[in-house]
């Protein structure tokens, strides 16, 4: 019998945290548990240390490659086999009553069912965080306006949310393998695709802030900026061909002020491309502008002129 969720938690080096996170899914032949783990130093004897990767209805995948979680969560697709797809990060957990909320929307029609979540520090789960806040927002505001469009483009992240298998099937559908950001256009294609979503108000996920992680050092480390600006801007391309899901390019918009000033090379390489996600030059520099600093926005326009008459002036000597 086939199962009814695959969860996928790709791993690499946390197995304490790991071992919480498994200990908040039920054992249940309803649930396919698939762990992935990207090559952790003493992966060799995780089977003997933790018996719980040892548990029924469990599939502990170990990879020698050091891809990344958008590689281990690849090679977790491939052994996929529920009806609804679910991920997890190691270091994450779910609510307790999550085999109820998740088996009480198995019939549902939608192709993609989004929850609220909650966070709080790994260390002292007792104690909120701030992380990713503005899912819960997003949700509060599609119960407001019945506007999909956020909830759709905008929550990113491929936990707190019920995936039917068979848009990943039907697409051939699959993670980036990059260091940053290797999820998003994944759950921003799945928004795009799914001819139907359900929106949810019930917390299904508890996400933590641990000291050390990608999310506690956002865009701090060397390269970090260019891959999450590359993975945004394919994005905002795949939006746009979606009949403008979301004209409002909030993170798009952070990234390229974030270049102006830290990496001209790189805004330029995006500046002369920006037509392909706004109407035209101008409606970006306006959006872009907005809600800035009078000295932000003249260095902004005068810059961008200067790269916007040198691209005139080439293809003008190119004809």
């Amino acid at each position: 019998m086939k199962p009814l969720f695959s969860i996928i938690i790709p791993h690499y080096d946390i197995p304490d945290l790991l071992m919480r996170c498994l200990k908040s899914i039920p054992v249940s032949e309803d649930i396919q548990v698939i762990v992935v783990d990207d090559n952790s130093p003493d992966a060799d004897t995780y089977l003997e240390k933790y018996p719980e990767l040892s548990r029924p209805y469990l599939e502990f995948i170990r990879t020698t490659k050091g891809g990344g979680a958008g590689y281990a969560r690849n090679v977790g697709l491939d052994y996929a086999k529920g009806k609804w797809l679910l991920f997890a990060d190691a270091d994450d957990f779910y609510v307790d009553n999550m085999y109820e909320i998740i088996t009480s929307y198995v019939d549902s029609k939608a192709d993609v069912i989004y929850f609220k979540k909650k966070s709080v520090l790994s260390e002292d789960i007792t104690k909120p965080a701030k992380r990713d806040d503005y899912i819960n927002h997003f949700i509060d505001q599609y119960f407001e306006t019945h506007d999909e469009r956020l909830v759709r483009a905008y929550i990113g992240i491929p936990w707190a949310k019920m995936i039917r298998m068979e848009i990943v099937r039907e697409t051939e559908l699959r993670f980036d393998e990059t260091k940053y950001t290797n999820d998003y256009y994944f759950i921003a294609f799945v928004g795009c695709y799914a001819k139907k979503i359900e929106v949810s108000s019930e917390i299904l996920y508890i996400a933590t802030l641990r000291q050390g992680s990608l999310t506690s050092s956002f865009c701090k480390k060397e390269g970090e900026l260019e891959i999450r600006a590359e993975v945004y801007f394919r994005v905002m391309k795949l939006l746009r061909q979606y009949d403008n899901l979301c004209e409002d390019k909030i993170l798009f918009k952070f990234y390229m002020r974030k270049l102006l000033i830290r990496n001209r090379k790189l805004y330029r390489y995006y500046f002369y491309r920006i037509d392909s996600i706004y109407p035209s030059k101008y409606a970006a520099l306006k959006d872009i502008g907005n809600n800035t600093s009078l000295k932000f926005k003249m260095f902004l326009y005068f810059y961008s002129s200067l790269l916007w008459i040198r691209d005139l002036f080439r293809n003008n000597i190119g004809r």
